[in-house]
This record gives structure tokens, C-alpha cells and sequence, in this order.
């Protein structure tokens, strides 16, 4: 037998064990996790016990200590994401905020027509996160769709806490509003959404809109949403505690940074399930993990929406941790959801306002 034989045949076996394992590991009492996250999870928390505290929060007192934390946070997930394809112009700009200019990345589809509209917040609890994060998603839905989509670097925690974030996203969105000429997006059909932190900065603008009669919300796309900062004693909370990404200790973490004991956690402008009422919101599309911590939060408000008579759609994905729909690279159902996203954008109808 040559030795490259005997080589082939180690890293064989090797494949062949870490299949096993990853199939073995799958199984877990909440059901089957997608094996190459039970694999990787199994791992990770292995040979780097940190995980087992979570991925977010790390000591951020500091400028140089944020920056790092931002920095390392983006180098993590690129991997994760695949280039994406797209017919049009993308175009880094700032427009005016409360607190100064806002950066946006903002993606034109080519078009004949004015297209639906689409003001994007990403994720990151609060504290790390940016368009880059998340320009899988951003790029493929306008790409799919096809639809003009703003994505908003608002103000990130701690140094810039509750409300700021939320006054950035509203700025943004009534800035789109007076813009849609110039952007070639039609006024009637504008969507808010976002994950997780950005999943709860959608709902609170969604009822915002309400709030204020506005009217100019037509659809908002919650993916794993962020929806009570207040508790940590939901079953997804304690079941998927550590060793499957974020955790219970990040969820804590960044709530403490966002809000910073400016306001009661169980405000609505920080946990919108948790509003008096959810009637007259705009439709919407919401979708959970089956591994996330935040699993149980985003079903509740689901079937509350439902329950208050707004048109729902809850896709589940029972398979799938947190963060998944920036995974394009390794999970089909990332690709499947931006196609459903962007399904549900082109079809969203005219709204008054």
C-alpha cells in the first residue's frame, strides 16, 4: 500500500467519524438540531469553554475595546454568507439623523417601474452589527424580489442606548418616505424588518406607526425578533441556556447595555410584546428558530398579532439556531426564508398614508 493510499484512507475515516458524530450529536432532547451546527456547537464548546457564556457580550468599556469586539464579530459570520448576485446600484450614503448623519447602504434594482420598498435593521443585540452583517440577506432580497432596500447602520450600544437606535430607524424610515422618487420605490408599499435586535426595532416601529396614524407600514419582517428584553425564564431561554450560540448570559448582557436603567425593561419602545395591544399593526411575516433562545418570544408574539386580528405568517424552523438567515453558505433554509421575504415584499398591497 503507498503512503498516499494510507493517507487517503486516515482522512477517510476521519470524514466518516466526524459524519457519525455530527449525525450522533444532532439528536438532542429538544429535537434534531441541523448536524453541522451539532457538530460544530459540540466543538466549540469543547475546546473553547467561552462559548458555553455566549458570542456577544465581551468587555466593551472602552473605544478600543468595542471596536475590537465590532470588528472580530464581522470577521466571524463573513465566512458564513455567500456573494449574492445583483442587477442595479448599490450606493453607501449618510442622510440626516437626531444625533447626526446616518449611514445607510442602499440597493436599486434596475427597474422600469417604482418597486416596494424595504428599511432593513440588522442584528447584533443592540451592540455589534452592521450592513456588512447582514448583505446576504439585504442584497438578496432586493435581488429576488425586486425591491429597493435600505439597510440602517443605526447607533449601537452601550454608547449609545435606548432610544437611540429606535430614533435612527425612524428617521431612516421617514426619510425613505419623502424619498421614494428618488429612489424609484413606490410610497404605498413600504415594509420595515430585521433580525433579532433588528426583528425589535421593526416591531417597535410597526406600532409606532400605529400609534401615530401614519399609515405608511405595509409589511414587517420579523426573523427571530427580540421582542422582551424583560425575562429570562422562557423555556427556549433555560433549554438553550449556552452551547448553542447566543445565549441566555448574552440575551441578559446586551438588554443591560442597551438599556441601561434608562427605562423599564417591560416598556413596550424596548419589549413591543408586550404593548396593551397589538390591533391594527401591519401585516406580518415572522420567523423562529427551533435552537434559539428566542424561540419562545417570537412564537408569543406571533400568535398575539394573530389573536389581535392582524394577518400573520409564522414560518418555523425547527432545525435551525439562531442567526441562521445570514448563513447562506451552509444552510438552504437561510436562502429558502430570503426568498419568502422577498415573495412576501413584491406582494405587498398599497397602503394609505
Amino acid at each position: 500500500m503507498t503512503v498516499l493510499a494510507i493517507v487517503l484512507g486516515v482522512v477517510l475515516a476521519i470524514v466518516l467519524a466526524a459524519f457519525g458524530l455530527a449525525h450522533a450529536w444532532a439528536n438532542t432532547p429538544y429535537g434534531r438540531l441541523k448536524p453541522l451546527f451539532a457538530f460544530s456547537f459540540r466543538l466549540q464548546s469543547l475546546f473553547n469553554p467561552a462559548f458555553l457564556d455566549g458570542v456577544l457580550v465581551k468587555p466593551m468599556e472602552t473605544d478600543e475595546q468595542r471596536a475590537a469586539v465590532r470588528a472580530q464579530f464581522l470577521e466571524d459570520v463573513a465566512p458564513l454568507s455567500r456573494p449574492v448576485d445583483f442587477t442595479g446600484t448599490v450606493e453607501d450614503r449618510a442622510i440626516d439623523g437626531p444625533a447626526g448623519p446616518i449611514p445607510v447602504r442602499v440597493y436599486r434594482p434596475s427597474a422600469d417601474q417604482p418597486l416596494p420598498l424595504l428599511v432593513y435593521l440588522h442584528g447584533g443585540g443592540f451592540i455589534v452589527g452592521s450592513p456588512a452583517y447582514t448583505e446576504a440577506v439585504t442584497r438578496g432580497i432586493a435581488q429576488a424580489a425586486p425591491a429597493v432596500v435600505v439597510s440602517v447602520d443605526y447607533r449601537l450600544a452601550p454608547e449609545n442606548p435606548f432610544p437611540a437606535a429606535v430614533e435612527d430607524a425612524e428617521a431612516v424610515l421617514e426619510w425613505c418616505v419623502e424619498h421614494c422618487d428618488e429612489l424609484g420605490a413606490d410610497r404605498g408599499r413600504i415594509a420595515v424588518g430585521g433580525d433579532s435586535a433588528g426583528g425589535n426595532l421593526s416591531a417597535v416601529l410597526a406600532q409606532r406607526d400605529r400609534d401615530r396614524g401614519r399609515g405608511w407600514i405595509g409589511l414587517q419582517v420579523l426573523i427571530y425578533p427580540a421582542v422582551d428584553v424583560s425575562r429570562l425564564d422562557r423555556e427556549s431561554q433555560i433549554a438553550f441556556a449556552s452551547g448553542y450560540g447566543l445565549s441566555r448570559k448574552d440575551m441578559q448582557g446586551c438588554a443591560d447595555l442597551y438599556v441601561q436603567d434608562r427605562v423599564d425593561k417591560t416598556d413596550p419602545g424596548v419589549s413591543p410584546l408586550l404593548a396593551e395591544s397589538l390591533e391594527g399593526l401591519a401585516p406580518a411575516l415572522v420567523f423562529t428558530a427551533g435552537f434559539d433562545v428566542l424561540r419562545d418570544e417570537g412564537i408569543d408574539y406571533a400568535e398575539r398579532l394573530a389573536a389581535a386580528g392582524v394577518s400573520v405568517e409564522h414560518v418555523h424552523q425547527p432545525a435551525m439556531p439562531h442567526g441562521y438567515i445570514t448563513m447562506t453558505r451552509i444552510c438552504p433554509e437561510a436562502r429558502e426564508d430570503i426568498e419568502r421575504i422577498a415573495a412576501a415584499v413584491r406582494g405587498m398591497g398599497a397602503v394609505s398614508g
